[in-house]
């Protein structure tokens, strides 16, 4: 049994990474290892689960089928042997996507946490602005800010981001303060291009304004530049204006109008074999969220 879990491993891993080469990267293995895994499982099957040619690499139908057997079969074993505390430490890499800004202000000191909890993990990071496909870039989870337009993806919602409207001193004391939302119609806002909303600020208790301005970005490092440079009024998550609004390089507007928080989603390719380490990272982001007050979803 033990033998043909560990065909069973490989055999989901190759078809998820569509490659001997890449699958072994993502296990630490060969790819002569897998081969042979595949090999043995597909003599003990006494059938051919996989198409070969010299560029593409594609399921037979009989693999197809076995293939969604064998991720039911594998989480079935998987819970088993945590039940019993058999399952030992979770190792491997795991290949994970999350904004810059959130990544650098929030998530690397949480990731510093996890990695020393499971020191057999490894992981490889990539930070971007934009929604990357989990599956054609070959990642194991994102985490997502707003709303998720994808609804083939398995997603977990983890927290809020709590966002801020702010400008440099210099700017406000120029243009003027606003005390209310609707005041926004006489100043220079920036505009977060990524953002589905577009020129459209709304605020807590649903009171909503259209924007204009001469700047939109679709970058938050760019957009935070624009704003200490003066160039006018931006809203964004919280976590990337502390620094400057602790030292006074920029200023919160509409103290009392809070911009209504995005949510924060985990998300995961759909169709593919939740790892136990993918699972272990999961639980321990939920929690690390929970305790922040700019992401908890009951955050002040």
């Amino acid at each position: 049994m033990a033998e043909i879990s560990t065909w069973m491993k490989s055999f989901v891993a190759v078809t998820e990474a569509g490659s001997f080469s890449t699958a072994a990267d993502r296990l630490g293995s060969s790819q002569s290892t897998l081969s042979k895994h595949v090999a043995a499982l597909e003599a003990h099957l006494r059938t051919r689960l996989f198409n070969r040619t010299t560029r593409s690499l594609t399921l037979t139908t009989d693999g197809a089928r076995f293939y969604e057997k064998a991720l039911g079969v594998l989480d079935a074993i998987e819970a088993a042997e945590a039940s019993v505390g058999l399952s030992g430490e979770a190792e491997g890499v795991l290949r994970i996507t999350a904004p810059l800004t959130l990544a650098e202000s929030r998530l690397i000191p949480m990731l510093k946490r996890f990695l020393a909890a499971n020191p057999k993990i490894e992981i490889d990071f990539t930070a971007s602005d934009h929604a990357l496909n989990l599956v054609a870039d070959n990642l194991d989870l994102a985490i997502r800010v707003g709303q998720l337009t994808d609804s083939r993806l398995i997603a977990r919602k983890v927290g809020m981001a709590r966002r801020v409207a702010v400008a440099s001193p210099a700017y406000l004391d120029k243009a003027g303060r606003p005390h209310h939302p609707s005041d926004l119609a006489g100043h220079n806002c920036l505009s977060y291009s990524l953002l589905g909303t577009g020129t459209r600020w709304t605020f807590v208790g649903g009171l909503t304004v259209d924007i204009s301005g001469n700047l939109r970005a679709d970058s938050p490092n760019l957009l935070r530049a624009a704003t200490l440079a003066g160039i006018g009024i931006a809203v964004n998550a919280r976590w990337l204006f502390e620094s400057e609004i602790a030292d006074g390089r920029l200023e919160i507007v509409l103290p009392t109008y809070e911009p209504v928080p995005m949510p924060i989603h985990i998300v995961l390719p759909p169709g593919r074999h939740v790892s136990a380490r993918t699972r272990s990272l999961v639980e321990f982001l939920s929690r690390e969220f929970a305790l922040d007050s700019l992401l908890a979803t009951g955050g002040p």
